[in-house]
């Protein structure tokens, strides 16, 4: 009898050992998958690039480098220039002082426009894959294997079903505003937490003065960030107050040194400007119930059947990692709570500032936030139903029992998992809204190459002429970005203005346009209704003649 039950434990020991390596196996190949695919996804984002070129928002902040370095080919020139720019801007339009001297170095003027995909891409997946070590391998001590595969996952989803990935990856003034200050943010996450993870001297005083500058940095750019991110700060600072009784000077410093900066940004003389072009702004109070609204109307709008197909895949690992975790998950309906708030944060500037969610490419970020507070929902409800299942906590126990039956029932199927897997990750790229398809629709149909061919012919144009009066043919196409707009045939609209100071002329046009989307009338209204960076309003015919003549004496 004893004979046999040592035989049983040994045959037992064995065939678990067989399906771990089993499992093992399968996890590797479908990491390498997911690696490949990943690469293969991003090819066309990057292949993009040299098609790609400046427009609004890129003249207007790049005008003052563009001269200098035409005037001088000096990188020193150029710096002192954009900061002379961010300094201008604060004052007459908005107080993020950081952004606006990376605005005024776009790369376009150097000629370098392919980089701000290969720029946007690089520092997203970098940076979240950053985060994901932190988390994954430094505080919860995860397999190289399974943080990869997940890290991956995870980057698939947020580049591959980002709301608008013209603005996230493509237009550089709107990328670099949020979906490059979304990953400096990241980075500053992982230095916190490693802060609290390393034992070295020497690296905590690096991380501590790293962190300081990049608070500072982030501090200076778009208010949805700027807001969303220090919140959450806040709340980890509360949190390990509570749990630990103490309290954590390090991150608190941080948040001073953030908040300091934040309101040198706030309070910048040209927010007050910016404000006044809005004719109708919400209360706090009516903004915080906007802000919720919004959020939830985000989720509803932003979540597709790719994006469920994926995270079905990652519950299974995140409930692992839950169940093998040492926190308690002592309070998920609370957590849940905190969480959407903290994601609604980010909704707050824009539903006080003009009660909206904002233009597509501060609705990245939106969704960027979205799949962290989702990761960190399942996370932390898994944990907390097999913590309460273990101490026989009656619903927690049933809700198990029942997900033990359904794995019993459909047994069967789960050989068909890798299967599943394949076809999942295939359907992440190939899908019709994802980044891969939209950017291969652009390059399969030619937009993208008549827009460069038309971009090129103009630049050499205007580069040849010395009139100082210029007339050019108008865009046929349009790419895929709210914020996309051609100059008119109206001389006095903030794009035309733009341009015509980047290139040092006096006014610039475009022919007339059948647009068929625009009628004469709309295409005026809306003229006379932007603002520019600056302030930039519309000029009627006569004030524009004023001011040449002016200029000309």
């Amino acid at each position: 009898m004893q004979e046999s039950t040592s035989f049983s434990v040994i045959i037992h020991i064995k065939i678990s050992k067989n399906n771990n390596t089993m499992n093992q196996k399968l996890l590797k190949s479908h990491t390498i998958l997911a690696i490949c695919i990943l690469i293969l996804s991003i090819i066309p984002v990057v292949a993009i690039g040299p098609y790609l070129h400046q427009f609004a928002d890129d003249y207007v902040f790049g005008a003052p480098v563009y001269k200098a370095w035409t005037a001088t080919h000096s990188f020193g020139a150029c710096i002192q220039a954009a900061w002379a720019e961010s300094m201008h801007i604060y004052q007459t339009w908005q107080g993020t002082y950081s952004a606006c001297f990376l605005m005024a170095l776009q790369p376009g003027i150097f000629g370098k426009y392919w980089l701000v995909p290969i720029i946007l891409l690089g520092s997203l997946i970098l940076s979240t894959y950053t985060l994901g070590y932190t988390i994954l391998r430094r505080l919860l001590h995860i397999s190289k294997l399974e943080y990869t595969f997940i890290s991956t996952l995870f980057v698939l989803m947020t580049v591959q079903f980002v709301w608008s990935f013209y603005d996230a990856f493509c237009w550089y003034n709107g990328a670099m505003y949020y979906t490059l200050y979304y990953s400096i943010s990241l980075f500053l996450a992982s230095l916190l937490i490693e802060f609290h993870l390393t034992k070295s001297i020497i690296a905590k005083i690096i991380i501590t003065l790293v962190s300081a500058a990049l608070a500072i940095f982030i501090a200076g750019g778009n208010f949805v960030t700027g807001l969303g991110m220090p919140a959450i700060l806040f709340m980890a600072i509360v949190w390990m107050w509570v749990e630990r009784k103490k309290t954590p000077f390090f991150l608190l410093s941080i948040l001073i040194i953030y908040a300091c900066a934040f309101a040198f940004s706030v309070f910048a003389p040209g927010n007050t400007v910016r404000q006044s072009t809005v004719t109708s702004q919400p209360n706090v109070v009516s903004a915080f119930f906007i802000a919720i609204a919004k959020g939830i109307e985000f989720l509803a709008d932003a979540i597709k059947i790719t994006e469920i197909l994926m995270f079905t895949i990652l519950i299974p690992f995140l409930a692992r990692l839950a169940k093998a975790s040492h926190f308690r998950f002592s309070h998920p309906w609370l957590y849940l709570l905190i969480s959407f708030l903290l994601y609604c944060a980010f909704f707050f500037p824009n539903s006080y500032a003009m009660g909206t969610r904002g233009a597509d490419r501060v609705q990245n970020v939106y969704f960027y936030v979205h799949l962290w507070m989702f990761c960190f929902n399942i996370f932390y409800l898994s944990g907390a139903l097999q913590r309460r299942a273990a101490t026989q906590e009656p619903v927690s126990v049933a809700m198990m029992n029942l997900i033990d039956a359904i794995k019993q029932k459909y047994d069967r199927y789960f050989k068909w998992t890798p299967v599943y897997y394949w076809l999942v990750l295939v359907l992440s790229i190939s899908a019709k809204p994802t980044t891969t398809n939209r950017t291969i629709t652009l390059l399969r149909k030619g937009t993208a190459q008549k827009f460069d061919q038309q971009m090129r012919q103009r630049e050499i144009e205007v580069k040849k002429s010395k009139a100082d009066h210029l007339v050019l043919n108008p865009l046929t196409v349009k790419m895929p970005s709210d914020a996309f707009h051609d100059i008119t045939i109206y001389p006095g609209y903030w794009i035309n203005r733009g341009m015509a100071n980047y290139y040092d002329k006096k006014t610039v046009v475009a022919l007339p346009f059948d647009d068929a989307d625009e009628s004469p009338a709309q295409l005026l209204e809306r003229c006379r209704e932007e603002v520019g960076p600056g302030g930039m309003t519309f000029i009627e015919g006569k004030e524009i003649n004023n001011i040449i003549h002016q200029t000309k004496r």
